[in-house]
């Protein structure tokens, strides 16, 4: 684990083997910490790229998300880069008019929004998203078929094996907050993001044991940056994000936070 990995998909795949009875992420649901090993991780990721790819997403499509930072988030975040596929994260406060020019700018196939709330407003905008061909709804009841975790039981129905992007694939486009016009998209390859988890990795001394706090949103450079290195080196993510009080849900259960 010590030489610096190639890619997203890689990063994923080695820390969730060498780390698996280790809790990866955690989630704060009725008042009490639900970790997620990296074992458990690394099955929704796998669950989730297999989803996806029987959705039609390949190589270069675009998957985007509307949602603060959680488990899902992650677990999509990897599941796409397995793909070879690109991830676009939104935030949940920006207008509803910037998530409309974002989808339509980069093409996106396939956008995942947290339910009661983003999830609804998409649906309005939908037949104005030529491109979009899949809402998926984080949080909505298991058996309907545009939730997430209908997305998961199909991919367990049908495994895929993880792609082996390469270091100068695209990975991510990061849009500005538009401050002075509409938002404009960052281009950020594996090689990128894999070259700011080895430079943190050598000078942040973290240890398996270590626990840390996700405070940046993930879709910013430094909050993806900060997850996927203590993924590769202190396999412990706890966000605060994930715990404040919210109706959210885990890929696993359908309670919500308190």
């Amino acid at each position: 684990m010590d030489r610096p990995v190639r890619n997203l998909a890689e990063l994923a795949a080695q820390s969730c083997k060498s780390f698996a009875k280790l809790p990866a992420l955690g989630t704060k649901l009725d008042g009490q910490w639900r970790w997620t090993s990296f074992r458990e991780l690394g099955g929704f990721v796998d669950r989730c790229r297999a989803g996806l790819h029987a959705l039609g997403v390949g190589s270069g499509d675009v998957v985007a998300i509307v949602a603060d930072n959680r488990l899902e988030w992650a677990v999509t975040y990897y599941a796409t880069a397995g793909l070879e596929a690109v991830f676009v994260p939104m935030y949940e406060a920006q207008r509803p008019a910037e998530w409309k020019f974002i989808l339509d700018e980069c093409g996106a196939k396939v956008v995942l929004a947290r339910a009661s709330g983003p999830y609804e407003r998409l649906l309005e905008l939908r037949a104005e998203l030529p491109n979009l061909e899949h809402l998926i709804g984080i949080g909505l009841p298991p058996d309907d078929p545009s939730s997430f975790d209908a997305l998961l039981t199909a991919g367990a129905r049908a495994p895929v094996e993880t792609r082996d992007p390469a270091p100068t694939a695209l990975a991510g486009l990061i849009y500005t907050s538009g401050t002075t016009g509409w938002p404009k998209g960052v281009m950020l390859t594996h090689g990128n993001l894999a070259s700011n988890v080895s430079t943190a990795r050598a000078v942040f001394p973290l240890s398996p044991d270590d626990r840390t706090l996700s405070f940046l949103p993930g879709l910013t450079p430094t909050g993806s940056s900060s997850s996927t290195t203590c993924s590769r080196k202190a396999p412990r993510w706890r966000s605060t994000t994930i715990s404040r009080t919210c109706s959210r849900t885990s890929p696993r259960s359908s309670r919500r936070c308190s």
